[in-house]
């Protein structure tokens, strides 16, 4: 509210950047956001060795549903923010733009998507068919780990939200905002490592991969 009483009342050009979840990028080495639910969640995974057959609910037959889950990595979301931010700033126009930064694909990329990466890529991690006893086991397992491990975990997440009355996911299709604007701004100021054709770009293996390259950096894997 108050950037937009900036805006109209001094000119004052404007952006702003609505972000979704910001992963970590395979660029450095042991940089990781060791309070964000995806790093917790990885090493959780690791640490136990055991996953849900699905972290969604399953469809009508029983069957793992298509989901996905809206991430970018911080790379990117750094670049677009300082690309779009700057041309918002040098416009005569004193405009004033919001952008919805996130994944807006219909991909199929979700978290058992991330597991499926993380057992091709040769870590031993079971999965449990049953959701409620994959997450009785799974806290079990949590509560059990070395004090360091225990609290970079999710377990402090699952006893603060009461993890008896946790029920698999619904699955999304996209995200949570329109990013038709951010979609097309990306593609104008060339933002990302691929200038030829620019977009925002989809999760891929090497991503997820990178937080247990990380975590055992970090010593906590």
């Amino acid at each position: 509210m108050l950037l937009r009483e900036a805006n109209d009342l001094c000119a004052l050009p404007v952006a702003v950047f609505r972000c979704g979840m910001i992963l970590a990028d395979t660029s450095y080495a042991g940089q990781l956001n060791m309070s964000d639910w995806v790093t917790r969640m990885v090493l959780s995974l690791m640490a136990t060795g055991i996953a849900p057959r699905s972290f969604y609910e399953p469809d009508s037959e029983g069957n793992r549903q298509r989901a996905h889950f809206d991430g970018l990595p911080v790379t990117f979301v750094a670049e677009a923010i300082a690309v779009l931010g700057a041309r918002v700033a040098g416009s005569s126009l004193a405009g004033f733009a919001t952008y919805h930064v996130m994944n807006p694909h219909d991909d199929g990329i979700g978290l058992d998507e991330y597991v499926d990466w993380l057992i091709e890529a040769g870590y031993p991690i079971r999965r449990i068919d049953d959701f409620a006893e994959w997450l009785q086991r799974f806290e079990a397992s949590l509560g059990a780990l070395p004090d360091r491990q225990r609290r970079h975990s999710v377990l402090p997440m699952l006893l603060a939200s009461n993890s008896q009355r946790l029920q698999p996911l619904k699955p999304t299709r996209g995200c949570s905002a329109p990013t038709d604007r951010f979609r097309a701004a990306v593609r104008a100021a060339k933002v990302g490592s691929d200038k030829d054709n620019p977009d925002i770009p989809h999760v891929s293996a090497p991503t997820i991969i990178n937080y247990v390259t990380n975590l055992q950096l970090l010593g906590l894997l």
